[in-house]
């Protein structure tokens, strides 16, 4: 060889080392670095993370060695992450053997492909980007065919096809399945490609658009659907599919560690499908597209079904992912999909969150603690009731279905209390084998309902509950309302005279037959009370049935929520501290008033007065504060209009006491059968409570902090009076 020659060659493997040298660790200044606003050069740059990939890598690069699109349109992004093994000398031999000058060769040390493709998005220097895998591999015609139809507005989209460990291809998975099936169409968008489009694989992407994304590296999987999520949330982009005879095609290689083979662990199935439906909860607010926030959801959705599978596999372990959703403060979380197939029992409550009524709450408090996930039927309530979606939070992580049915409400209507059990019947799941049927009444469509599905199933355990009684009101009078289809009292009749040989009751009032079909049907019965007990018993015309009642009579007081829902909303009604804070929640009517506090009130000696403030929330403030005008009271009394159920609950702890108070019954009824509802609230708020009782009521033997006798206002006057001296003295104890 000549000297000029060998000089040649020399300088030839000079510049040979300068060039792999800088694939390996190039440098690159801020400057070179593209923003959004920055000109890309043209063409396509490839990022390819890869951990361990020396068995892999090999064949990813022989199928970008093929590609028809021009080395000078390309660039190969090789970033190699944690811990090193031969991909490197295997990636350099690659170069030496094929020419191949446009690959770049990084390193990070950290073994995460996130943070990797964070490093590839930041050297992406032209106008398209694509994700690659190291064991996937494209066709030939990959890159040109991409290129060619890619756009500024655009992410363009490939078939994607499976190959298994085997080498076997399969090109019907789903994925490849919705590309088909909307190739044809004139225009896609992220919904219509709603699988694709969250995927790192077989798109084309504007760079521009991804250079203030970065992959999530704190996820330790999902964060492809949190990326790409982020990215359409911020773009508007369109979706061009390749035409499928093209045959432009992403490999997908199988792995034995891809999401669809994970073993199922409580780590992979719930703690990080919440992390990453925790950092898709966040984009809901961060666009007001519906169709965005749709998709968001959907993918939500799609994470949630994971953990549904989890918990059918491990029911003990419910309890357990249920505080692992509270403690990440959701705006969004679809338990309906979490809870679905899980439902063992259904619940009949013809009123239900979130529906806003007292006996709703108190179905949904039930439900509270029975803790076992159900079916739920109730009513379209919306002609007679407000509607409030907070009540959902004491429910939603609790119900399987929920079984709307759109008949007209009615308390006393039979026709439509007929046609709500007729649609119900048909609406609930038939493919469920339903162990136990729980009716609530207030509203007498529940039993009723529950009494058709027991005809249609006679196996399945009803439990009754009344929420008071329903034959007789307030004032003792009974309540009449004809049940028009006289065949119903006929039928009924007839299976009870079957079963129990009673005699034939020609009554055909409804709220009669309201309590008599759950004495004879069900199996166990709940009363509220001892008192509400006695009385219905007492009072029921059929005494031939009172010692089957008995026999199924179950006492479970009115449930109490855990202090955590009394946190969720938290009120901003301003307290004097200095004062004596005492509230009254709820309405007035001939039976329960305020007599006893305003009387009580006004006997205070000017000073215990002064340091007393009256708070109350009622449904009418208006009617209440005319009443209250220019009496000797009026400014010591704050009225105000009711709030919600959870403020409510929050300002229930905000209080230095609280007053419940018995209804006047005893000029209407032998005993007292009634328990106001919102004592079970009070007790779980940790506050004082003042019971204003009427004698041998069940309120009278509460052992509550204050207590005086309805009716009795010198003893109203001490309550005050002791309030007023008890935190003074508490003020002092403190200090």
């Amino acid at each position: 060889m000549k000297k000029e020659e060998i000089l040649a060659r020399i300088k030839e493997i000079s510049e040979l080392k300068k060039q792999i040298q800088n694939t390996i660790i190039p440098s690159l200044s801020k400057s070179d670095v593209p923003n959004n606003k920055s000109v890309f050069k043209v063409g396509v740059s490839i990022v390819i993370p890869t951990y361990r990939g020396e068995k892999v890598i090999l064949k990813c690069l022989n199928s970008l060695y093929r590609q028809t699109l021009e080395n000078d349109l390309f660039d190969i992004i090789i970033v190699i992450n944690g811990e090193k093994d031969s991909t490197q000398s295997i990636v350099n031999d690659f170069i030496n053997k094929t020419g191949m000058n446009n690959i770049i060769l990084l390193y990070s040390s950290k073994a995460s492909a996130s943070s990797a493709r964070n490093v590839g998005i930041q050297y992406a220097l032209r106008e398209y980007t694509l994700f690659l895998d190291d064991d996937d591999y494209l066709s030939d015609n990959y890159l040109e065919a991409m290129y060619n139809y890619a756009s500024s507005d655009a992410v363009v989209v490939s078939q994607i096809v499976d190959v298994d460990e085997k080498g076997q291809i399969e090109n019907n998975n789903p994925i490849n399945k919705q590309i088909i099936n909307v190739e044809k169409n004139e225009n896609n968008d992220y919904a219509s490609l709603n699988m694709v489009a969250t995927i790192n694989a077989c798109k084309l992407i504007p760079t521009k658009c991804l250079k203030n994304l970065k992959y999530d590296p704190t996820l330790r999987s999902g964060e492809d659907i949190v990326f790409f999520v982020e990215l359409i949330v911020n773009n508007d982009l369109k979706f061009k599919v390749i035409p499928i005879d093209k045959k432009v095609i992403y490999y997908r290689v199988l792995r034995s560690n891809s999401v669809s083979r994970q073993s199922m662990t409580f780590e992979f199935y719930v703690n990080q499908r919440l992390d990453v439906i925790k950092r898709l909860d966040s984009f809901l607010s961060n666009t007001s597209d519906i169709k965005k926030q749709t998709f968001i959801k959907q993918k939500i959705n799609a994470q949630t079904t994971f953990i549904n599978r989890y918990i059918k596999e491990n029911l003990n372990e419910k309890e357990l992912v249920i505080k692992e959703i509270k403690k990440r403060c959701f705006s969004y979380f679809p338990f309906l999909i979490m809870n679905r197939g899980l439902g063992s029992k259904l619940i009949i409550s013809y009123c239900f969150p979130p529906y806003v009524d007292t006996s709703g709450n108190v179905m949904a408090k039930r439900l509270r603690n029975m803790n076992s996930t159900v079916d739920v039927v109730y009513n379209k309530m919306d002609k007679v009731r407000e509607k409030d979606l907070e009540l959902n939070t004491m429910v939603d992580d609790l119900i399987d279905e929920r079984i709307e049915v759109p008949s007209y409400p009615s308390f006393s209507n039979w026709e439509a209390i007929e046609d709500f059990c007729k649609l119900g019947i048909n609406k609930i799941n038939k493919s469920k084998n339903y162990k136990e049927i729980y009716s609530r009444a207030m509203w007498p469509g529940s039993h009723f309902l529950a009494y058709h599905y027991k005809l249609l199933n006679p196996r399945v355990r009803w439990v009754a509950e009344f929420s008071d009684p329903i034959l007789l009101d307030i004032h003792g009078k009974k309540r009449e309302a004809n049940i028009e289809d006289r065949s119903f009292v006929k039928k009924a009749n007839k299976l009870i005279r079957k079963n129990y040989k009673l005699p034939y009751v020609s009554d055909s009032n409804l709220f009669l037959w309201c309590e008599y079909l759950p004495y004879i049907f069900a199996e166990e019965l709940i009363f509220t009370n001892e008192n509400q007990l006695k009385y219905m018993i007492d009072n029921f015309p059929i005494k031939e049935v009172r010692s089957i009642i008995k026999d199924k009579a179950v006492i479970s007081p009115h449930p109490t929520l855990e202090l955590d829902y009394y946190k969720i909303n938290k009120s901003k009604y301003v307290l004097d501290s200095s004062k004596v804070n005492i509230a009254y929640f709820g309405n007035f009517y001939k039976t329960r008033n305020l007599k006893d506090l305003f009387r009580g009130l006004e006997n205070l000696n000017e000073e215990h007065r002064n340091n007393t403030r009256l708070h109350i929330f009622t449904a009418n403030p208006t009617d209440l504060q005319k009443e209250l005008k220019g009496s000797i009271i009026e400014k010591y009394i704050n009225v105000n209009p009711y709030v919600n159920y959870n403020e409510f609950l929050n300002l229930t702890t905000k209080f230095d006491c609280l007053v419940v108070n018995d209804a006047n019954t005893k000029k209407y009824k032998s005993i007292n059968p009634y328990l106001p509802s919102k004592l079970s609230d009070y007790l779980g708020s940790g506050t004082k409570i003042w019971g204003i009782y009427e004698k041998n009521s069940i309120l009278s033997g509460y052992p509550l902090n204050y207590k005086s006798e309805l009716g009795n206002v010198k003893e109203a006057t001490n309550i005050f009076r002791k309030i007023v001296i008890d935190k003074l003295a508490h003020s002092i104890n403190s200090k």
